[in-house]
């Protein structure tokens, strides 16, 4: 039996607490509980008589062994149930956008409300993200401070702090050393960042020798490095670091957690003059000696050395030259034809200096009228990094198209809209190009589409890009062979209805209606939008809708019923209609292309024969027909 509440029990379980937490009594909001009463770890059945709907504040206080956890989330924490006794530390590797901070804040609710710990501590890499694991945990009933000064360290009131290890250089170390005096989890964010500086690992070291646990966070795993070594981390004999717990990039995409990201790689010839290894001498029929400088040629995925891949990339991404005005361009196009489907849909170019990322953001102007916002890292005019974290937010909560960094955006920027890139770093380590690749994988709901990175054709970045495409084949190998397996054995039990019950279900857009009956009950178009809103802010699908309305009426004056008894019609308007379609159809053709292992560039080739426009200048009647067509070939599988 599943440890978690199913979508039509949770249903069961919001009407049953009448909209309101079971334990507090306060209106449940999104992200509310569904809880066991006797727990399931004792025997408890995951069933509504054995439920309850609570607010995060009440469930974590109970101690509760069951958060809305995704399945890696819960093996995670099985995996830290199952470390030795007397084990101080657990290094966590989870791809970006998986979700470790849900993670890492659960089980430290989890520790703290079982009376294991006391306090939290947090180390991030960064002000903004010292500020988001704060907004995370209050999301979750618990109260951290961001630090800003000495008494912020242990201030009544909160269960603990969030520090950045830059914070605990010189006496920040002594005073979060101070509180683990008391019981205290220690949670340290991108754990890699303490080989940055030598002085980095040295002052978190100090911070917290002394705590009861450490929780080490990572997205990617990396190699030792001798000049700068990470505290609290085991390493293999090939100075690789041990996790013990990996939920990789291919896992998560398979499990739906994850986008998957196409990667594009253009070659490119780059012409150069490096007059220390290309003078030649030669003297005049006067004897005066003098030197020829000789260009040097070379094209991006031919066999280089380090300087002149980075010589080469230096001039390829030159603003002036044609190269990367090209790529620009290629990268806007792919973003205009996404935005038909998803219109907010935006691109990002990791620059590799201010002036060039001026530059692109001049070009991008040309193509778009309107010039991005430009981030930058800069200690001098923006010390703490304050003016960027603005402009991101901004960006974050606009739909603008593009935004344009100098390597920052890099980890812990959540802007999931996010979905074509451009790669323009020199930097060609793993760890960076995975935490580039993590602003593109973050999913939204209802969405199914590639996001697409634009990389230069060098050998070094097509080995990660590679590694990452391998991961997510053998995950989705093995997910077919299940797939297959479970065929092949419901064929052999039923030869009738074996194939029906694994084919895929057909999702339906919104339909347009004047009333609504289930059971005898007929609602208006009203009732059912306010409860298609009730159900989006307690986190139910609204599918659900018409099992809330007997609740709403409930709530409301008899003249307030009475003024919304009559059905009224209810139009959707036509652009709204196609924008509908639009995702509906991108929904299934995805689908359909995944299950009849065909490209999406194959599946629209497919409609163009069967006779339908393109889609990008369809009818709203012609976008209905292609929907029928798609979900017919879904239904033959």
């Amino acid at each position: 039996m599943s440890r978690r509440f199913n979508q039509s029990q949770r249903v069961a379980l919001f009407l049953a607490a009448d909209g309101c937490c079971s334990i507090c009594g306060i209106e449940l909001q999104l992200g509310w509980h569904g809880d066991h009463v006797e727990p399931y770890s004792k025997g408890g059945l995951t069933d509504v008589t054995n439920g309850q709907a609570l607010c995060p504040a009440c469930n974590l206080s109970k101690g509760a062994t069951v958060l809305n956890l995704r399945e890696w989330q819960q093996q995670a924490l099985d995996a830290f149930h199952a470390l030795p006794l007397g084990t101080k530390d657990m290094t966590v590797s989870a791809t970006p956008g998986a979700g470790k901070t849900k993670f890492a804040l659960h089980l430290a609710g989890q520790q703290l409300s079982q009376g294991q710990i006391h306090r939290i501590a947090v180390v991030a890499p960064t002000d903004a993200l010292r500020q988001q694991w704060a907004d995370a945990a209050a999301e979750m009933g618990l109260n951290l401070m961001p630090v800003a000064g000495p008494d912020d360290y242990e201030k009544s009131g909160y269960d603990g702090c969030v520090v950045t290890y830059q914070q605990l250089l010189g006496a920040g170390a002594d005073l979060l050393r101070r509180v683990t005096r008391h019981p205290t989890l220690a949670i340290i964010d991108e754990i890699h960042h303490a080989g940055d500086d030598r002085k980095w690992g040295e002052s978190l070291t100090r911070a917290l020798e002394l705590v009861a646990f450490r929780l080490a966070l990572t997205g990617t795993p990396w190699r030792r490095d001798n000049t700068s070594p990470i505290p609290f981390v085991r390493y293999d004999t090939g100075g690789m670091v041990v996790v013990d717990y990996a939920y990789e990039y291919g896992a998560a995409v398979a499990d739906g957690v994850c986008r998957r990201i196409e990667f594009h790689a253009y070659d490119g010839e780059a012409k150069w003059i490096d007059p220390a290894r290309t003078r030649k001498t030669h003297r005049d029929p006067e004897g005066v000696a003098s030197s020829v400088q000789i260009e040097v040629t070379a094209k991006l995925g031919a066999d280089m050395d380090k300087d002149d891949v980075s010589a080469a990339l230096d001039v390829l991404y030159e603003p002036k030259h044609r190269w990367m005005p090209a790529m620009l361009e290629r990268a806007n196009n792919m973003l205009d034809e996404l935005r038909e489907e998803v219109p907010d849909a935006a691109g990002l170019v990791v620059c590799e200096r201010k002036w060039h990322a001026e530059a692109y953001a001049i070009e991008i102007e040309k193509l778009t009228g309107t010039k991005p916002p430009v981030v930058v890292s800069d200690p001098v005019s923006d010390p703490g990094g304050k003016l960027a974290k603005q402009a991101i937010d901004r960006f974050r909560g606009s739909t603008g198209r593009w935004i344009v960094a100098v390597k920052m955006i890099s980890e812990g920027v959540d802007i999931p809209r996010l979905a074509i890139g451009v790669y323009a770093s020199k930097t060609q380590t793993p760890l960076f190009f995975r935490q580039v690749v993590g602003r593109f994988v973050r999913t939204r709901k209802d969405e199914e589409f590639n996001a697409r990175l634009l990389i230069p054709a060098v050998p070094e970045l097509l080995r990660h890009a590679l590694e990452i495409e391998e991961e997510l084949r053998h995950q989705l190998d093995l997910a077919a062979e299940e797939e297959e397996k479970a065929r092949a054995e419901a064929a052999a039990g039923s030869n009738t209805q074996g194939m029906f019950d694994f084919r895929t279900p057909v999702s339906a857009s919104a339909p347009i209606f004047d009333r609504a009956i289930l059971g005898g009950m007929e609602a208006t178009p009203e009732e059912v939008a306010q409860a298609e809103l009730e159900c989006a802010r307690a986190g139910i699908p609204t599918r659900y809708a018409m099992n809330l309305i007997p609740l709403l009426r409930s709530k409301l004056a008899p003249a307030a019923m009475a003024a919304v008894s009559v059905p009224n019609p209810v139009v959707v308007p036509r652009h709204k209609r196609e924008k509908l379609l639009r995702g509906d159809i991108a929904t299934l053709a995805n689908r359909y292309a995944r299950h009849a292992g065909k490209e999406p560039k194959e599946v629209n080739a497919d409609l163009l024969r069967a006779g339908h426009p393109a889609r990008s200048k369809a009818s709203v009647e012609e976008l209905e027909a292609i929907k029928q067509t798609v979900e017919r070939w879904l239904s033959q599988l």
